[in-house]
């Protein structure tokens, strides 16, 4: 961009550009972002963004839906489609959190362009609106204008602006978010904050439907009066309520709520111009030195006990990276919070089995969060390939600087959790799943990060959250999903015995899990890790040139002639459509594996009263299990698709 602007600036008399001769930097900036998701649909990126896209479409058609809902009265309307605005409202706002942000604006790239800090927020607010998620938003909103259709032509053409500034609202408060948790995740208070918000997402993505029955009868009993007033009163329902005004001929109330939007809208804006002024002047250093010298002497002093050796020197070094790096030291947060509320949550609605899985569920996601363990140290791998024989030692002593700061949590998470509800069952259960998981877990996460390679930006002290805003960020996700599978997958073998012992009501058997479990968690952890030093030793100079310079697409290079320029072409039209139907199997095989399929068959098993979302438990009983081992089923054929498309693109390339 900057090149952009010097060559359409003029220099004033002392040869600075100045700022008027600059072009629209919302021109500019739009133009950048459509640029860059033009040439972006190839590879992990487009996955991420055709899978997130399908759901997020989906999820806004059913959002619109709801405005030819036929109800009783327009407030009941009124009230429902508020409290699902505040719903999209509150996820616009927490978004930034899990995804980092523009992936393709980030502000570090505008620090030394000539522009005053309005001008540019902008111009980087024009750009937010040119992207998927913006679309996905709008289609949602449009819930007001199928509601305001209903009630007649002049609240339908009300809810046209109403239906604008709801978006304009959400888009700016989702900048304004990030821009202050960024600020704020620097410090440890921030720190536990984010992991706190990212963990309950989490949570509630995983068992919070079993908890939508409290909060229905929340809605339905006596306290609905006082909800649905709430609602209405948020600024996430104005524009429905500047709907019902015009409905009402209510010109003053309808006035009042758009024009509070706007001005709602101006604040915020505000707001952020001014947070974004601070961090283009002051940069991204921060925190206090005192504080950070008392955290290293108290963090010194408890690693005296690790010897003095090669792989004393690793460990002692990862051991104070897990405690002082806030992306990691964010990540193993995630995990606790994660497993804590996919715990909690079910008890709202009054089941108790999933809170014993709390540690089991914070080992699957300390694994996959630390699916990119290398790339947390982008360049620095140098030092591992310079000394001669380190690579095994690098290798290992990671693992158990892994294992040490993630198993005594979920250990102790898990004792916690099964004590306070009394589940003699899960006993079996756990010390089979547990040690598997976390065997896996420990020789998945330096395996993953050889094997595909995702560096992440190097800013000290700069913001966690941008761990996820760039190319690596989109294979880390994948990644993550991958290793959170594979977990699940090596607990197989031990949870099978307990089944078995089950089954057959055999007590002995059922106990025989845990030496199961402890035997592949051990041969998982040694034969992945041997994997991850083969591979660190055979292709250690090309991960440091994808440390150093990042993750780079294929076939950016130019043809040198009509024919090979043609053939790439064509091989670069094929990827795309096989990305997008890979996207698409990918997300269906999530879907059947996972819930349909998994869950669904657990929860047959457990007999649970709450039947949720799950096709198969709507069944009568005979068929339940039959149907969830289905999904099962379809869902590994939609992953062996993938592996297809994969070999299919692999052997095109090679011709």
């Amino acid at each position: 961009m900057a090149g952009v602007l010097n060559r359409a600036g003029a220099l004033n008399p002392a040869g600075v550009v100045t700022p008027a001769a600059v072009p629209n930097p919302a021109a500019v900036l739009t133009g950048m972002k459509l640029a860059v998701l033009r040439r972006s649909m190839s590879g992990p990126r487009a996955a991420s963004l055709i899978a997130g896209g399908v759901g997020g479409v989906l999820t806004a058609v059913g959002t619109a839906l709801l405005g030819l809902v036929d109800f009783p009265v327009p407030e009941a309307g009124v009230g429902t489609i508020a409290l699902v605005l505040l719903v999209w409202t509150v996820g616009w706002a927490l978004g930034p959190i899990l995804t980092g942000g523009d992936p393709t604006l980030r502000l570090s790239y505008f620090t030394l362009v000539p522009l005053p800090p309005r001008r540019l927020a902008l111009g980087l607010l024009a750009a937010s609106f040119v992207g998927i998620t913006p679309l996905v938003g709008l289609i949602a909103f449009s819930v007001l204008i199928v509601f305001g259709a209903g009630l007649g032509l002049l609240p339908a053409l009300v809810a046209v602006p109403a239906t604008l500034l709801q978006l304009l609202l959400v888009v700016v408060l989702a900048k304004l978010s990030l821009q202050c948790l960024g600020s704020v995740a620097r410090s440890r208070l921030g720190w536990e904050l984010s992991a706190l918000l990212v963990g309950l997402v989490c949570g509630f993505l995983n068992t919070g439907w079993f908890g939508l029955a409290f909060f229905f009868e929340l809605l339905g009993g006596h306290w609905a009066p006082v909800i649905g007033t709430v609602v209405r009163a948020l600024p996430s329902g104005w524009s429905v309520v500047a709907v019902d005004a015009a409905r009402r001929s209510d010109w003053a109330l309808a006035g009042a709520c758009l024009g509070g939007l706007l001005a709602l809208c101006a604040l915020l804006f505000a707001a952020w111009t001014a947070l974004l002024s601070r961090q283009l002047v002051c940069g991204t250093a921060g925190g206090s030195r005192a504080t950070a010298r008392r955290d290293s002497a108290r963090r010194s002093a408890r690693l005296r006990a690790v010897t003095d050796s090669p792989a004393g020197a690793v460990l002692g070094k990862e051991l104070r990276l897990w405690a002082r790096d806030p992306r990691r030291a964010r990540f193993l947060r995630i995990a606790l919070w994660s497993g804590l509320f996919t715990g909690l949550l079910p008890m709202l609605g009054g089941f108790s089995t999933v809170l014993p899985w709390t540690g089991v569920v914070l080992a699957l996601y300390a694994g996959a969060l630390g699916s990119s363990l290398y790339g947390l140290d982008a360049g620095a791998l140098w030092l591992t390939l310079v000394a001669p024989g380190a690579d095994r030692v690098d290798v290992r002593a990671r693992q158990w600087a892994w294992l040490l700061v993630v198993s005594p949590a979920a250990l102790l998470l898990t004792v916690a959790a099964t004590l306070a509800v009394p589940n003699g069952w899960a006993w079996p259960w756990l010390l089979a799943t547990l040690p598997a998981v976390l065997g896996a877990g420990a020789g998945l996460t330096p395996l993953t990060s050889l094997l595909g390679p995702a560096p992440f930006p190097d800013l000290p002290g700069g913001n966690p959250l941008d761990g996820f805003s760039d190319e690596s960020g989109d294979q880390a996700r994948m990644q993550s999903m991958a290793v959170l599978l594979l977990q699940l997958a090596a607990a197989l073998p031990a949870a099978g015995v307990v089944l078995a012992g089950t089954l057959l009501h055999s007590a002995p058997l059922r106990w025989a899990g845990t030496a199961v479990g402890l035997g592949t968690g051990l041969l998982y952890a040694w034969w992945l890790g041997r994997a991850a030093r083969h591979r660190l030793e055979t292709r250690g100079p090309e991960l440091l040139d994808v440390m150093c310079k990042g993750v780079r697409r294929q076939g950016t290079e130019p043809a040198r002639s009509p024919e090979e320029r043609e053939r790439q072409d064509r091989l670069s039209a094929l990827s795309r459509h096989r990305t997008a139907l890979a996207g698409l199997l990918v997300t269906a095989g999530v879907l059947s594996v996972a819930p349909q399929g998994g869950v669904a068959l657990a929860m047959s098993l457990l007999a649970p009263a709450n039947r949720s979302w799950f096709l198969a438990l709507y069944l009568p009983r005979g068929w339940q299990v039959p149907v969830a081992a289905g999904f099962v089923l379809l869902g590994s054929v939609c992953f062996f698709g993938v592996y297809r498309l994969i070999r299919a693109k692999r052997a095109a390339e090679r011709e």
